[in-house]
């Protein structure tokens, strides 16, 4: 999952809290419910993560992120100019 931190950070933000606050799941829930809820995305977290590093490696997120930064190491500074 190490190689995937960034992708599933979002998916918690993006996809967890957004569809449950969207659904109405988040209000009125025990701490049990929610430690449960928590738990749930641990474990479909850790197995998309198992499947996807087997099919592609890197996630999505840090795919993209590596493809930006090497884009931006990758070309030289602009020389600064002296007077």
């Amino acid at each position: 999952m190490g190689r995937q931190s960034l992708t599933l950070y979002m998916a918690h933000i993006l996809l967890g809290m957004g569809a449950l606050e969207a659904l109405g799941w988040l209000q009125g829930k025990t701490p049990w419910q929610a430690l449960l809820a928590a738990l749930l995305y641990l474990l479909a977290a850790a197995l998309f993560a198992r499947q996807w590093e087997r099919r592609f490696g890197r996630g999505p997120l840090e795919r993209l992120m590596r493809r930006l930064c090497d884009r931006r190491t990758a070309s030289p500074l602009p020389q600064r100019c002296e007077d």
